[in-house]
């Protein structure tokens, strides 16, 4: 598993950090009968919620590592890529050209779910050192969480 203090430096605030955890804080706040729908729908931040929610046991769901797994791949899957265009000059008199780059997309970028997972661990385990509550966005996201999470 990543560590926190690697995690840092995807996002560098606390509030760029806990913006990070839509997908957890939509766990959280939404029935697992709603996540099923959007999931099967291809909505990748309800796949990764219902992940969630399977890898911990939450919300009324029975713990399911495999489905948490299998969810967790269709979330951070791919989603199409962005063409991006650059100008490469050209060196000792030769004429330029353009270039295309195609820049993978993600509804779930692998660096968020590794966020949320992150999180959601230290929730589960009731983790408040300095290392358990900066993946949530320092203290104040971890309680804002950890109050849903035990409900």
């Amino acid at each position: 598993m990543i560590g926190a203090a690697l995690l840092a430096g995807c996002a560098t605030t606390p509030e760029a950090r806990f913006a990070s955890l839509g997908p957890l804080r939509t766990a959280l706040s939404t029935s697992p009968e709603t996540l099923r729908q959007r999931a099967d729908r291809n909505d990748a931040n309800a796949q990764m919620a219902l992940s969630l929610l399977y890898q911990y046991g939450q919300g009324g769901v029975a713990k399911d590592p495999v489905q948490a797994m299998l969810l967790r791949q269709r979330a951070t899957a791919q989603r199409g890529s962005t063409p991006i265009t650059t100008y490469i000059a050209g060196l000792n008199g030769k004429p330029g050209r353009v270039s295309t780059i195609f820049v993978p997309r993600y509804d779930v970028s692998p660096g968020q779910a590794a966020f949320n997972a992150a999180c959601a661990n230290a929730l589960a385990r009731g983790d408040r050192s300095a290392r358990g509550v900066e993946p949530c966005g320092g203290e104040e996201g971890y309680d804002h969480l950890a109050a849903a999470w035990g409900r």
